[in-house]
């Protein structure tokens, strides 16, 4: 699956500048954290650290710029996906570089897998129309996760 396309993907849905330094921090973090969940547990021992030595830097600057993308991604005006993503209904403050991590983490897991399973899904044209038919594609996608 090609994860680090739906966090770009994402991240830019949010309208998050690419020039902020701390993007390639999230995505890269992010990458790391499918890779192996557990660097989710210790983000300040496991995950920062991996990330700086990856980019050259240090653990403090790791947080701070992923920091800037969390102000930046809660301050979007793109409220159905934050609603999506971060249930922001339900949050009055923006959540801890951790907790943002973690639904990310919880969204492109999902997305992923969904759009897998609807590339696997063979287009099924409408007897009547004769043209590709959501509703029976729809169908053929529910099918598939049953058998699975």
């Amino acid at each position: 699956m090609n994860y680090e396309k739906v966090i770009i993907s994402t991240l830019d849905s949010f309208g998050v500048n690419r020039s902020y330094t701390g993007y390639d921090y999230v995505v890269h973090g992010l990458l790391l954290i499918i890779d192996n969940r557990n660097r989710l547990d210790c983000i300040t021992k496991t995950l920062y650290l991996d990330i700086a030595s990856h980019f050259h830097t240090s653990w403090n600057c790791v947080e701070k710029n992923m920091r800037t993308i969390v102000t930046s991604v809660w301050n979007s005006h793109n409220a159905e996906l934050l609603e999506t993503v971060f249930n922001k209904s339900n949050r009055n403050k923006k959540p801890t570089n951790k907790a943002f991590l973690r639904y990310m983490y919880d969204y492109v897991i999902r997305t992923a897998e969904d759009t897998q399973a609807e590339e696997r899904c063979i287009p099924v044209p409408c007897p009547l129309s004769n043209e590709c038919c959501g509703s029976l594609r729809f169908y053929c996608l529910r099918q598939s996760r049953i058998i699975e």
